[in-house]
């Protein structure tokens, strides 16, 4: 495989300036990110960090929607222009992502510039050429986010502009109570004189060279620092450095400027040599080609791989997984469109598809975030609701979820649980309510907010305690299922015993706690009062709950198994999950929705009254938790053709068109890869690609009119500075289960690999990906015909493989030996660790 032929075929190209910094080029290490954009006289940058927050769970300050900050530390602007021509110009100017080296590169009007986020500290660094016959100087500025002094309520955030020796730094920190976190952005040069000018209290400038010792400059008005370079031809080097710290002891400052100075010793040609080592080996991990005669699978091919660029460039060595709204990349400052908080539901769309790339280390952000919480979490369900185990909100903050008031704790589950009527709540509760995040799970039954005679009013959404995510759970289980799917990939005991089950076992036991679950008449236990999907307000036996139930109570049994531990609990563990209640269908007589008597049932999203008075089927089961998928035929054929019911219900509504199914954060495709409907996801990931629905869906209304996707491959749907890729998530899941299943058929079961399930027709596809047990699965489709197949064990253990060719007998080659003969529909052999095998059909 050339696999800088593959990858480039996903490069950015560009030959005007971007027309919104949105659609700028995106660099980053994972920790630190940016993206870079033009205007016709500067490259400009915002650089971006995912330890950086404004406030945490704590806060009293920020009781209005998407008023929260953070991740942002600063903006640079690289100012080619004084007085004289644009050297950015539509039809000139040349602007290149390599996604193989992870390089940016920009060609003006006698200027190019190329850039890189180190993989190895965080630091940007840039060689500029400048070959204008009259050269002019170039200003590289360094600006705060905001005014240098911003109160609001309890919360001060505080910049300043400090010059050390020849580096200017902007410092910033947040304080709130105890709460504290800094950060600070560091630029030097390297191969040219310069001059760092700001006007200071004495109204004078200073030469670089002037500098011994870090000076604070300006007037609280003053925002900005200029690095001015001497006019000249031939190159130079610049380098952005950024740090932050969530402790007043440690020097911000200090840790940014030493790594410029590290950077800037080694120099950029040797930063670029071990900054493309590493990528290139990154991408020979595992990848997917396709092609086609439409040029479907080839659009859908470089999207996935820009997926893979972006995941690697956004969440990789930090402690924290990005917001799903900007990742690392927001350009437009420090606020963005709902807010600094985790919104699970949107950023799992993000990670679903990381382990079959096999680059496990992109997900330990993620896992680092979650676990960090645990301890909050697990306050949460005793305070909240009287429940054992973790509650994790669905929207929550970085650092969990704030220890309430003892009287507060104690109301809000007399109101959250129905106990006491809402109209009664005191006073004490409305006035601690009134300080907190409507966005925050905790608090989303606040509604309407509007300013009246000076004071901050809110309605609630009318369901009394109930929000759009008060009572949702699904994503407890959730991400519970990312740790055990992690440990299925890894065969990783000691994961599994220290970070795995302890978030599997916490939202097991929150769920079978949790005060609204009971044991009814019929003998099987019931969820009552939560909520779906921010629908299905109330409802009994919501399909996503339901789901979780059924997803993680055998994965815990399996666990505990595995490792040995909480014997005694065993037998209750396995009689709760042999009497869950059944996946709500249309036959039940209460559910939301009914099928006519001669109709197959189809899964419905509750049983009973819901106060949001929904009415619709739901296809949950086939994209949660691996409910149901073409290996489901042979587990539980029952459950199976539900589901295909399911799909057939709504391919009916469709008019059998599925593109009019999907969304930014539609799964749709990912449903009918795993059911082995192959032109049905042909049609979901090309319109989801191409957002086809534009005039519902992806709209983005700004002076610039109607935007369904920036020349970056990006969207805005969910907002101003919000900037997602969640679609590209949602497509290269999809793609990764049409060309390679590797799941169980239910939960906690044994996983088997299924290659080709659900190829469209005319893709040739050649693909090598990571599956369940640590196999790595290489395989080619040519005219609907498997060429090869290969599997290499990394870790040893039975392979299960579901024969791709049908009933027709198979040979096995190990080595240069051929070891033996198959035949049937299921293959279970035993590998060593290291072991490879090819497979053919025997003529």
């Amino acid at each position: 495989m050339n696999y800088r032929e593959l990858v480039s075929r996903g490069d950015l190209h560009y030959e005007h300036t971007v027309k919104r910094s949105e659609g700028g080029l995106p660099i980053g290490n994972g920790k630190m990110g940016s993206l870079l954009w033009t205007s016709p006289s500067a490259v400009k940058l915002q650089v971006n960090r995912v330890d950086v927050y404004a406030n945490d769970r704590s806060t009293n300050s920020f009781n209005q929607r998407h008023l929260d900050y953070g991740y942002a530390c600063g903006f640079v602007d690289i100012d080619f222009v004084d007085y004289g021509e644009d050297v950015f110009q539509d039809g000139t100017v040349r602007q290149h992502l390599s996604l193989y080296d992870a390089t940016a590169s920009i060609h003006g009007n006698g200027v190019a510039l190329e850039a890189i986020a180190y993989d190895h500290s965080d630091v940007y660094a840039f060689k500029v050429e400048d070959g204008r016959k009259s050269p002019q100087g170039i200003n590289i500025r360094l600006k705060m986010l905001r005014q240098a002094e911003v109160a609001t309520k309890s919360h001060t955030a505080v910049s300043k502009l400090i010059m050390h020796k020849d580096v200017m730094i902007l410092k910033q920190e947040f304080r709130e109570g105890s709460y504290y976190c800094s950060s600070a952005v560091a630029v030097g040069i390297s191969g040219c004189d310069g001059i760092i000018r700001m006007n200071d209290e004495l109204g004078g400038r200073a030469p670089v060279t002037d500098f011994r010792v870090s000076k604070v400059l300006g007037q609280p008005n003053e925002t900005e620092m200029r690095l001015c370079i001497k006019p000249g031809t031939g190159s130079f080097e610049i380098y952005i450095a950024s740090s932050a710290t969530f402790d007043e002891t440690v020097d911000v400052t200090a840790l940014a400027v030493n790594q410029l100075e590290a950077a800037r010793k080694a120099g950029y040609e040797r930063l670029l040599m071990e900054h493309k080592l590493w990528w290139n080996e990154f991408w020979q991990k595992s990848f997917i080609r396709l092609s086609s005669n439409d040029g479907s699978a080839e659009l859908v091919e470089k999207h996935y791989t820009y997926y893979v660029y972006l995941m690697a460039s956004n969440s990789r060595g930090g402690k924290f997984a990005p917001n799903f709204g900007g990742m690392l990349l927001s350009p437009r400052g420090d606020s963005r469109h709902w807010g600094a908080m985790q919104w699970w539901s949107n950023l799992r769309l993000y990670y679903n598809a990381v382990l079959a790339t096999g680059h496990y280390e992109l997900m330990q952000p993620y896992f680092d975030m979650y676990s960090g919480m645990y301890d909050s979490c697990a306050k949460a369900a005793e305070q909240q609701w009287g429940s054992k185990g973790i509650y994790i909100p669905e929207t929550v903050w970085f650092n969990g979820v704030d220890e309430l008031p003892e009287d507060i704790a104690s109301e809000m589950r007399e109101l959250y649980l129905l106990h006491k009527p809402w109209e009664e709540r005191s006073e004490r509760f409305k006035k601690y309510a009134h300080k907190k995040h409507p966005h925050e799970s905790r608090w989303n039954w606040k509604g309407h907010e509007s300013w009246v005679d000076g004071d901050l009013v809110y309605s609630d959404k009318s369901w009394g305690p109930y929000g759009s995510t008060t009572h949702m759970f699904w994503n407890i289980a959730g991400i519970a299922y990312h740790y055990w799917n992690y440990y299925e990939f890894t065969k990783d005991r000691a994961w599994l015993e220290d970070r795995a089950y302890p978030m599997i076992k916490g939202a097991a036991e929150f769920l079978r706690n949790y005060p609204h679950l009971r044991k009814e008449d019929d003998g099987k236990y019931h969820m009552l009062g939560t909520i779906s999907g921010e629908k299905y307000i109330g409802g009994k036996d919501t399909i996503q709950v339901m789901s979780s139930l059924h997803g993680i109570m055998p994965v815990l049994l399996k666990a505990a198994h595995i490792l040995g531990v909480d014997q005694d609990m065993w037998p209750v563990w396995d009689e709760f999950y042999r009497n869950l209640a059944p996946l709500p269908r249309s036959d039940h007589p209460e559910a939301v929705f009914r099928t006519k008597d001669d109709e197959e049932p189809v899964w419905v999203g509750a049983i009973g009254r819901v106060l949001d008075d929904r009415r619709e089927i739901a296809n949950d089961p086939m994209r949660d938790f691996i409910l149901c998928s073409l290996e489901t035929a042979s587990e539980n054929p029952d459950l199976f053709q539900t589901g295909k019911s399911t799909l057939a219900f709504q391919q009916n509504m469709l008019g059998g068109d599925w593109s009019k199914a999907v969304s930014e954060m539609s799964s749709v495709a990912v449903m009918l890869a795993g059911m082995g409907v192959a032109e049905g996801f042909k049609q979901a990931v090309v319109a989801q690609l191409e957002c086809v629905n534009a005039d519902r869906e992806y709209c983005y209304y700004a002076d610039t009119g109607k935007i369904k996707y920036y020349d970056n491959r990006l969207t805005v749907r969910e907002g101003v500075n919000a900037i997602s890729a969640q679609r590209l998530g949602n497509v290269a899941y999809a793609l990764q289960v049409a060309l390679c299943q590797s799941g169980p058929g239910t939960p906690g079961k044994e996983p088997v690999i299924n290659v080709f399930p659900t190829v469209p027709d005319g893709w040739d596809v050649e693909f090598s990906l990571w599956s369940h047990g640590g196999f790595k699965v290489t395989s080619e489709i040519r005219k609907g015909v498997i060429v090869s197949l290969s599997i290499k064990s990394t870790l040893g253990g039975i392979c299960r493989l579901r024969n791709p060719w049908g009933e027709r007998q198979v040979s096995v080659v190990q080595g240069d030996r051929e070891v033996k003969s198959l035949s049937g529909s299921l293959f279970e052999f035993a590998t060593g660790a290291g072991d490879s095998f090819v497979f053919a059909v025997t003529e």
